[in-house]
């Protein structure tokens, strides 16, 4: 039994799944994996299963954000609501009530 990655096509997905999670964590691989890393990745894009393609395309993704690390990224941005919220007594209650139901018969 070996350790080296790529190595074993019956763990080829856990494999590149390690190697993106490497890349996108900025740790250091062996120089073996990065030269073997194209061929393997095109073999995979080319003849795998659709599994294995999938985890192929995140690891170019990961190699590609890596390469172009000096490129702003684009992060989420927060995305919030403000509705106005108003104090509810019990008679405000049924009369809110009444006109959400009012709006909701009109749009139908």
């Amino acid at each position: 039994m070996t350790t080296e990655l790529l190595t074993d096509p019956k763990h080829t997905r856990g494999d590149l799944r390690q190697i993106e999670s490497a890349i996108r964590k900025g740790w250091q691989m062996p120089d073996g994996i990065y030269r073997a890393l194209p061929r393997v990745l095109a073999t995979i894009l080319r003849d795998g299963t659709p599994r294995e393609k999938v985890a192929a395309a995140r690891v170019m993704v990961q190699l590609q954000a890596q390469n172009n690390a000096d490129q702003p990224r684009l992060s989420m941005v927060a995305h919030r609501h403000q509705h106005e919220i108003l104090p509810v007594a019990a008679g405000d209650l049924n009369d809110r009530r009444r006109e959400l139901l009012a709006r909701a018969a009109a749009i139908r």
